[in-house]
């Protein structure tokens, strides 16, 4: 039962890491164009969501990473 979990968290931690990979990219899109210019990008790719809603998707990407990976070590015992 509990290499399930462990299995359950490792795909939880990659998942989330790719989604903080995409998030990253729309932080850089962002620092070039702007918040002004990213409203634009999302609506040019006809993304329903604002550039706030975004930007909290992304850090809570990053907390459930973290999170997991955290939960993850400490069950194996190597943190």
């Amino acid at each position: 039962m509990m290499k399930i979990f462990q299995y359950f968290l490792l795909i939880i931690n990659i998942v989330s890491f790719v989604f903080v990979l995409i998030f990253g990219v729309f932080g850089l899109v962002e620092y070039f164009l702007g918040p002004a210019g990213v409203e634009k990008f999302l609506k040019k790719l006809k993304i329903p969501l604002s550039y706030s809603q975004v930007l909290f998707i992304g850090f809570l990407c990053l907390a459930v990473m973290i999170i997991s990976y955290i939960v993850r070590k400490k069950l194996t015992g190597k943190l």
